[in-house]
């Protein structure tokens, strides 16, 4: 290839955003090429953490009865389905008006953020002042010192209750809380990293909803999965029968087998048994105990005696019989 050619443009910037937008309509697929999700391995991991579900349902019940009580309005609280999403595009949604308060969190070894809209601080300033009657005023492009008290105080709830409710299943640890009314803090971060959002709607009166979201860095969440996932006991496997196991039953008990008794062990020198031979005499002492064999498998112990006229024992117990 030469070098002109190499410099040659294989597709007019004109071109390139034409395909571009092409692919980002609804249902493209020509057959061929398809828009691909590449979120879709942590939304599968996310979708089986059932239990932590179970938690945040639970920590967003906890929340509606504390935070009504703090701010004298009906205040109800609801998560919504948990996504993914990467800090470069997260930031990119801030709303212009938050505080967002970050804290150091064990066992996940990494900071966990709530973002908090300043609307909602707004409205809650104008509940816990006694302006509830009145309309929330508009205010200017930073959350005030007022909102951030405020949001300070919502950020301490939070995260108490769900101190409270996630200590059963999964214990936490907060550190120190960083309250910051702007995305600084935040936009530090790689913007590759990845975090789960999860999104709890906050509605005040049921006049106005805002959502407060909740990001906790992905891996910190994956790496301790087991304890979000449902426990599962293994089933006891079931024990099958061949149509024919009653007859090897009924015929099994008429098996010959070969059973030996032993009345003694005697020890004895090696040149001891070189000397024995037809005629020679070994005195044995009449045995306490008669042990019955089948095989190497010694099946029971008995009295040695006398019944009828023959040489006999009784069972006093048998293998399994621990006493």
């Amino acid at each position: 290839m030469s070098d002109e050619t190499a410099k040659d443009e294989v597709l007019t910037s004109e071109e390139i955003e034409a395909l571009v937008e092409r692919a980002n309509e609804p249902g493209f697929d020509d057959g061929e090429f398809r828009a691909h999700d590449f979120t879709g391995g942590q939304s599968l991991s996310m979708s089986k953490w059932t239990e932590l579900r179970l938690l945040l349902d639970k920590h967003a019940e906890a929340l509606k009865g504390v935070l009504t009580s703090a701010y004298g309005v009906p205040i109800t609280s609801d998560v919504k389905t948990i996504e993914f999403g990467s800090a470069g595009e997260l930031l990119m949604e801030f709303p212009e008006r938050l505080c967002l308060v970050s804290t150091s969190t064990e066992p996940f070894d990494a900071e966990v953020h709530l973002l908090l809209p300043g609307e909602l601080l707004t409205t809650l300033v104008n509940h816990y002042f006694g302006g509830g009657s009145l309309p929330a005023p508009m205010m200017p492009s930073r959350v005030t010192p007022s909102e951030q008290r405020i949001g300070e105080r919502v950020s301490k709830t939070f995260f108490r209750t769900m101190l409270e409710v996630w200590s059963d299943r999964f214990p936490l640890t907060f550190g120190d809380l960083f309250i910051d009314v702007t995305p600084d803090r935040f936009s530090m971060l790689p913007k590759s990293l990845g975090f789960a959002v999860i999104p709890f709607e906050v509605s005040i009166s049921d006049s106005e909803s805002h959502l407060v979201r909740l990001l906790i860095p992905f891996d910190a969440l994956e790496a301790h999965e087991e304890s979000f996932i449902p426990k599962t006991s293994a089933e006891p496997r079931a024990t099958s029968y061949s149509a024919w196991e009653p007859e090897i039953r009924a015929v099994l008990p008429e098996v010959s087998v070969e059973v030996r008794g032993e009345l003694c062990e005697l020890k004895a020198t090696l040149r001891t048994l070189l000397q024995m031979q037809i005629g020679t005499t070994i005195p044995i002492s009449e045995p306490s105990e008669v042990e019955l064999f089948s095989e190497a498998d010694l099946i029971a112990v008995g009295r040695y005696g006398a019944f009828d006229g023959f040489k006999a024992m009784q069972f006093t117990r048998f293998r399994e019989d621990k006493s």
